[in-house]
């Protein structure tokens, strides 16, 4: 069984459907996922009763391009709705792209405004909402790319904040962000990154690339979060390694470190 603490996003198997996910983590230990929407409505009716049946914690249900927040709820209401169905407490996804020819501040604004009915209306279905902040290098899926505007808006409309690691790290002032953030995370995704190497949907095993994750870490937990760790490894790399054995590189890296820091 893996660290409790830790958690395997299904984009860390992405050509595989929900399905194999579900074998895999009985497999592994896996204690609780993070499931892509696209691979619950890919499972249709059957979805909610393949994870009951394998006994992994269903954490957070994550939308993507197909779900934009700015898109209102319109785009969002099914994914909100399933994941009602399935049993997870929160659906994650990006912002969506800006207007084309807006200023960011605009776009903002709108996307303040969309989020509104979006979260009137997944808090009467027992949902929460969190925003992930996407790669610089997705600008075409969302604007919101830094802890910081993360932190902004979640002031502003009460989201929770879905943080992945890959596209904050070398924002400044992490560790006061991380205190000032620590209760509103609705997760934590972790991988790892190469300079140098293309930026899009390019992500390594941690340990295997440059960024500071150990320290990140530790600070997050220096914040008190208490929140889960979800593996979130994509790429070539990944794909040339396997998805199994770079999940599971994955994990042992991670379960070291909670081992060596008491976690």
């Amino acid at each position: 069984m893996l660290h409790e603490r830790i958690c395997v996003n299904g984009m860390s198997t992405r050509f595989w459907t929900l399905e194999q996910d579900l074998a895999l983590y009985t497999e592994l230990g896996v204690h609780s996922a993070t499931i892509p929407y696209g691979k619950v409505a890919e499972a249709g009716p059957d979805a909610a009763a393949m994870i009951a049946r394998s006994h992994v914690r269903p954490v957070l249900l994550g939308g993507g391009p197909a779900t934009p927040l700015m898109g209102g709820l319109d785009a969002v209401g099914k994914a909100i709705d399933a994941a009602r169905a399935t049993g997870f407490p929160t659906f994650y996804s990006i912002s969506g792209p800006a207007p084309g020819g807006a200023p960011t501040d605009h776009a903002y604004d709108a996307l303040v405004a969309a989020l509104g009915p979006i979260c009137t209306y997944a808090a009467s279905r027992n949902v929460r909402i969190a925003i992930e902040n996407n790669s610089i290098a997705t600008r075409g899926h969302g604007f919101v790319h830094t802890l910081a505007d993360s932190i902004s808006l979640a002031d502003d409309t009460g989201v929770a904040i879905c943080l992945e690691l890959q596209n904050c790290w070398y924002e400044r002032h992490l560790p006061a962000m991380f205190v000032q953030s620590a209760d509103r995370l609705a997760m934590v995704q972790v991988s790892d990154f190469k300079v140098g190497e293309d930026l899009r949907l390019n992500r390594a095993v941690p340990g295997d690339g440059d960024m500071p994750l150990e320290w990140m870490l530790q600070e997050l937990l220096n914040a008190g979060y208490q929140g889960l760790f979800d593996i979130e490894v994509l790429g070539p790399r990944i794909e040339d390694e396997g998805y199994q054995a770079a999940i599971w590189r994955s994990a042992e890296w991670l379960s070291d470190r909670f081992a060596r820091w008491g976690v």
